[in-house]
């Protein structure tokens, strides 16, 4: 297991500044004990054929770790997210100690599968490289029989964070500005012919400076491919109807526009919406509480009707109704140009005036 060896790098933050008795200058963290559990990589390991540096864990879903990097070449920090499906598979704690063993059996076919998605989700997400509001993908390899995505680190905290930290709310007017351009940029998305099927507030990060990026595309799909079987975990509230039928021929933009809808009701009501197999069965859902703009609640109704097809078709379509052009005001009226009417008058007086002082003089003399 080869290690990187430099004592002032902190692997709480990425930033170097580590005193001697092992804490962060930066951050706090203590070094030596950013090492949270067995199945975790240890702080400090090196990955990718001596190009990365694996930091402490910024989070854990049922099929990946996400760390904190250091990208060696670059010297920048970056998030690296690993394939390591809970339950089906191990760390070896032999040879090198981050080697990933698979189960047998049924699990082991499950593993290889979801290593295989998990590839597609990277070379997927190259396809939006420069793309705005979506998560800029650097790298993607194979190491210690499993693979890895090497991402840029966003700065910033998740929707879902942002809102437990102000009360379970923001103003309406705040949550449309942050999400139009990841709207436009699903737009995009979809013309390309991918959806992204997991859209809620822990799957978009809000930035220090006002920028929002759509994270965590392992639950895309292509909308061509009919794929029998998926690794989407549903998140209640957020997903529609129709992700939770095995057909997926069902699904399209609407499906993403209803988690679009659905997060931002989230963000201005302050609760999430009823579970959408609930309100298949009955449908009690009448809308927001709290007092929203007309245009606003009619779009969002819409985008959150329970059968697919009593929604939204498409994203651009979508976003037009929830942001209508505004009449241009009319431009102020031109001023007037009164020179030639001041020549006019100066030429006709000073022919009057020529004409009078010639009847003067002449009778003068």
């Amino acid at each position: 297991m080869q290690t990187m060896n430099n004592p002032a790098l902190c692997m709480g933050c990425m930033r170097f500044g580590l005193g001697p008795n092992g804490i962060c200058v930066s951050c706090g963290a203590n070094d030596r004990n950013l090492w949270l559990a067995p199945h975790h990589i240890k702080p400090h390991t090196v990955i990718g054929g001596n190009k990365y540096v694996i930091g402490r864990v910024l989070g854990e879903g049922g099929f990946g770790i996400t760390y904190m990097g250091w990208d060696i070449r670059a010297n920048i920090k970056v998030a690296i997210k690993e394939y390591y499906p809970n339950g089906f598979a191990t760390r070896s704690r032999t040879g090198n100690g981050n080697m990933v063993q698979t189960y047998g059996g049924e699990k082991g076919e499950f593993y290889r599968k979801g290593l295989q998605r998990f590839i597609e989700e990277a070379r997927r997400l190259l396809q939006f490289f420069g793309l705005p509001s979506i998560v800029l993908v650097r790298d993607f390899f194979p190491d210690n029989a499993t693979a890895y995505i090497v991402m840029e680190f966003v700065e910033g905290a998740t929707m879902k964070t942002v809102l437990k930290s102000m009360g379970g709310r923001l103003p309406e007017s705040h949550v449309l500005g942050v999400m139009r351009p990841l709207i436009s940029s699903l737009a995009e998305i979809h013309r390309r012919g991918v959806l992204h099927r997991d859209i809620s507030p822990d799957n978009i990060m809000l930035q220090p400076h006002g920028e929002v990026k759509l994270i965590d595309f392992g639950s895309a799909r292509e909308q061509s491919r009919d794929i029998k079987s998926s690794m989407a975990v549903m998140k209640h509230g957020y997903a529609p109807e129709e992700q939770y039928d095995r057909n997926r021929s069902r699904q399209g933009p609407w499906t993403d526009i209803y988690s679009v809808c659905a997060t931002i009701y989230r963000a201005i009501e302050g609760s999430p919406m009823p579970d959408a197999i609930a309100r298949l069965q009955n449908d009690t859902f009448r809308g927001f509480s709290v007092p929203v703009n007309p245009n606003t609640r009619r779009v969002l109704m819409k985008g959150l009707a329970v059968k697919p097809e009593n929604r939204w078709q498409s994203i651009t379509e979508f976003e037009q109704a929830l942001y209508p052009a505004y009449p241009t005001p009319l431009p102020p009226p031109p001023e007037k140009d009164y020179s030639a009417v001041i020549i006019a008058i100066a030429v006709v007086g000073g022919i009057i005036g020529f004409i009078l002082l010639m009847v003067l003089l002449a009778n003068l003399f």
